[in-house]
């Protein structure tokens, strides 16, 4: 199954009740979207976790990694030694990251980086293996493509818990004291995740080093080991130190069964609904959507609906999947020897709204649909190198065959966005 899940949490140790001993309410937000993210984790029955932590022992050039048997730790040092914890070392997955050039085997307890965010899967319910490693602190794209290449050719079910806290620098009374370059470099992260996780790496080491962040490389390696579509879940700075909870990617069931129905249809098969008795109600209830293919990163087919044709969203999916691969004039038909360097994302729409004007749009968070007469152009939102709502009007009026200049009714609509 591979990796199937990326999370950034932070890792204050006064979010555990017997050290925060009250404190940890006054992080609220943070606390409840921990519980959150460790619950999907546990209930997407990962089978280990592979942590990154900047609290574990760093080198200059490449990253450590922890090669214990067995993983343990506890919060003696935070005066909470009743608080322990206990996992083992995945060997399979170890034994393929030791492979890697520039990391650095070692050994040593579980840090207080990984120990929060284990002892928030642990309550969870979450039992299984892990992996941690020391944040790197040179080229962590690097790191997380290859990482991630590894877990997409390994049979189990892997998460990346990426762990680190942001600006320490956000209050006068925090512990490093207040520096405009903190709420700065926060706010860039957060904007950043929510609108175009692709430009997360645009910031000066001069902005770093004065925000006095823990955790920007271990977010960078995490999103660089697969592409998804980060959720924030909360975000605040209680005590001048910014703690972020963001989901970064997770599987979905959609995009799998887009590729089987495409496939299916490949090979000459009739396409066998899935079983929907187990699903959520979003593949049995009746949605617009749209299958997007790409192929090294560039696009090999798109076909959606703006509004539901069919019976369910199991069918919807099944019908533009076919025709993405095989309809889509802008390309030829996909051939079954392909598939394997396709990647499939389903684009869940939400229902039409009309607006007034442009000033209700925004092409990070709404796609739009313009429309003339009888003709009408659509363009999804969160699409790269379209950064403004003028430039999304006119793509839209583009593709409907409308001038730039004529008016245009306009509709927005809000999409969920699914990958593998």
């Amino acid at each position: 199954m591979s990796l199937i899940y990326t999370i950034f949490v932070p890792h204050p140790p006064l979010l555990i009740p017997e050290v925060g001993r009250g404190e940890e309410r006054k992080c609220q937000a943070s606390l409840d979207a921990y519980q959150e993210v460790a619950r999907r984790i546990a209930q997407a029955e990962v089978e280990t976790v592979i942590l990154v932590s900047p609290h574990a022992p760093l080198i200059k050039d490449g990253m450590t990694l922890a090669v214990d048997n067995i993983m343990q730790g506890s919060f003696a040092q935070f005066g909470a030694a009743q608080v322990s914890l206990s996992f083992e070392n995945d060997l399979v997955v170890m034994a393929q990251f030791q492979n890697l050039s520039g990391v650095v085997p070692i050994q040593g307890s579980i840090d207080h980086g990984a120990f929060v965010p284990l002892y928030f899967l642990q309550k969870a319910g979450w039992k299984g293996k892990v992996v941690l490693l020391g944040m790197p602190l040179e080229r962590p794209e690097e790191y997380g493509e290859r990482i991630g290449q590894i877990l997409e050719d390994l049979p189990g079910r892997y998460a990346i818990v990426a762990s680190g806290d942001l600006s320490h620098r956000l209050k006068e009374d925090g512990p490093y004291g207040f520096d405009p370059a903190g709420p700065e470099f926060d706010q860039f992260v957060v904007n950043t995740l929510q609108r175009d996780s692709k430009k997360i790496d645009n910031l000066s080491e001069a902005l770093m080093d004065k925000a006095g962040e823990c955790g920007y490389r271990s977010l960078r390696l995490a999103l660089a080991a697969k592409e998804g579509a980060p959720e924030v879940l909360s975000y605040e700075g209680p005590f001048g130190v910014g703690y972020l909870v963001a989901d970064l990617y997770h599987s979905s069931p959609l995009p799998r069964w887009a590729r089987r129905c495409l496939t299916s249809y490949l090979k000459g098969r009739n396409s066998e609904l899935l079983d929907l008795s187990y699903m959520s109600n979003e593949l049995t209830g009746r949605r617009g959507c749209f299958v997007t293919l790409k192929q090294g990163g560039n696009l090999r087919g798109c076909i959606g609906t703006t509004e539901p044709w069919q019976e369910n969203l199991a069918l919807e999916i099944q019908h533009n999947a076919i025709a993405a691969g095989t309809q889509d004039p802008r390309f030829r038909p996909v051939q079954s020897e392909e598939l394997d360097t396709i990647s499939f994302t389903v684009d869940v729409l939400g229902e039409l709204e009309k607006i007034s004007g442009p000033e209700g749009l925004d092409p990070w968070k709404y796609g739009v649909v313009v429309r003339q007469g009888g003709r009408s152009g659509l363009l999804l939102p969160h699409l790269e190198g379209v950064d403004t709502v003028s430039d999304q009007i006119n793509i839209a009026k583009q593709k409907a065959g409308i001038p730039a200049g004529d008016p245009v009714e306009l509709w927005r609509f809000e999409v969920k966005r699914h990958y593998e």
